[in-house]
């Protein structure tokens, strides 16, 4: 179970970075062939199958993604139960990003809730629901901190 646990685990992390940097087809790969996508924060409505699932994340990346730079999903709090080949999983996310309009920084709060199926080694998700409870701009961003002035070429 443990290693379901683990196996698991790598799949949200790896939603997260397909999410922030992948293409529509790497993170469409991560749902079964009959996933259902509830992206509630978009409003209510399901998006059914793993290639409607793409066209989904497809247009999210023309739209929203094209707005922002610096998009990071990060998860904490998992709640992980195991039944054979199945599992549930909540999770609360938190994404950071910076709009390309304002070059506002801004800080996203929500939770994910899945269920997985086992695919081989794999585990792909079944269904995920997404809510987002808040928006909130967090500041200017800059491009880069001042550098510390560390002597690289001395002796």
């Amino acid at each position: 179970m443990s290693d379901d646990i683990a196996a698991i685990k790598q799949a949200l992390a790896t939603y997260c970075h397909r999410a922030d940097r992948g293409t529509a087809t790497e993170v469409a790969a991560l749902f079964a062939e009959d996933a259902i996508l509830s992206p509630h924060y978009d409003g209510e409505y399901e998006v059914y199958g793993r290639d409607c699932v793409h066209g989904w994340y497809a247009f999210y990346r023309q739209t929203t993604g094209a707005g922002v730079r610096n998009l990071k999903h990060l998860i904490h709090s998992m709640m992980i139960d195991v039944d054979g080949n199945v599992a549930s999983s909540v999770c609360y996310f938190t994404a950071n990003f910076v709009s390309k309009h304002d070059n506002t920084a801004y800080q996203a709060q929500g939770t994910y809730h899945d269920t997985l199926v086992r695919s081989g080694q794999q585990w792909l998700f079944q269904t995920r629901r997404i809510e987002a409870e808040f928006i909130t701009s967090i500041g200017v961003a800059i491009d880069r901190m001042e550098p510390m002035g560390f002597p690289a070429n001395a002796d």
